[in-house]
This record gives C-alpha cells, sequence and structure tokens, in this order.
C-alpha cells in the first residue's frame, strides 16, 4: 500500500533488528506500556509482534523505514485495535504518521475489514491523545491512566479512496 509520500509493506522478520532498534528507546517504551525486557533479542521482538498483532506494517518513506503500524484484536466486520510508531524523533509531526494512518484506512474500508478502530493512550502521553483526536477518534472511556478512544469508519468519508 502507497501514497506519494508513505508506503506500507507488510513486517518481515528482515526487520527484527530496525524494530529492536526503535524499541530500545525510553519515550516509545513507555507512551506503549512496555518495558527492556522486550528488547531482549530482535527475533523475540518480531516473535512478539507477530504473535500479538493480526495484521502489522513497516511505514517506509524515500528514506528507509521510520515506524511500525499494526492491526490487533481484530473482529471482523466489526472492530480492530491500532498502534502505530514513529521511531526516530526527527521524523515525528511531519505528517507520516497521519499518511499511514488514512492508508491503512482506506484499504481497511475497501475490505470491510472494520467499522470501528480503537486505540489505547496512556493519559500522560499528550501528544499522541492530540494525533488520535486530530484523525477524528474520540474518548470513550478512561481506566488506570488508559484512555480508549475510538472512530467509526461509518461516519469518516474522508477517509475513502
Amino acid at each position: 500500500m502507497e501514497d506519494s509520500s508513505v508506503r506500507l509493506r507488510p513486517l518481515r522478520i528482515v526487520d527484527g533488528p530496525f524494530l529492536i532498534d526503535g524499541l530500545r528507546d525510553e519515550d516509545v517504551l513507555s507512551a506503549n506500556s512496555l518495558n527492556r525486557h522486550i528488547t531482549s533479542s530482535w527475533f523475540f521482538v518480531w516473535w512478539w509482534i507477530k504473535k500479538i498483532f493480526n495484521c502489522s506494517f513497516c511505514i517506509e518513506v524515500k528514506s528507509g523505514i521510520i515506524g511500525f503500524i499494526g492491526l490487533y484484536n481484530m473482529r471482523p466486520g466489526r472492530s480492530v485495535g491500532i498502534t502505530l510508531i514513529i521511531f526516530e524523533k526527527s521524523l515525528r509531526r511531519r505528517g507520516y504518521g497521519t499518511g499511514a494512518f488514512n492508508l491503512l484506512v482506506q484499504n481497511l474500508q475497501r475490505h470491510s475489514v472494520a467499522k470501528k478502530i480503537f486505540v489505547e493512550v496512556r493519559r500522560d502521553n499528550h501528544i499522541a491523545l492530540s494525533f488520535w483526536r486530530n484523525l477524528g477518534f474520540v474518548e470513550v472511556s478512561s481506566l488506570d491512566g488508559i484512555i480508549n478512544m475510538s472512530l467509526d469508519l461509518n461516519k469518516e468519508a474522508r477517509f475513502e479512496a
């Protein structure tokens, strides 16, 4: 899947070293409620991602791989959870995350994969909360410092191809 600025391609085993490097960043670990033991080996990281996420993609731009986007807790035709990470701080806030999200959502809608997308964000992660709100997500619940947000794809015509 690709548009003019972003490409999504399925995660491959050779992406393990890139993922482990990205997941060593304290901000990334903290924002995703992970701890250091997840980064013990690149093979373990790759295997863990393949186990947790129903679909997982590398986010690429001309300069190479910059992030990860994955779908989890998929209930076909109903709902799906999403995680999106741009690993390099200097590449954040440049529209790559939004582009990757829009590209994925267009394909979810085209293939009627889900009617609703949800995301879990730590209450203190103001940048992520702002990112998801700008995409149209709304808070539906909050528990133990985690805000659950959702987006109804049937109401979001802006994502249609």
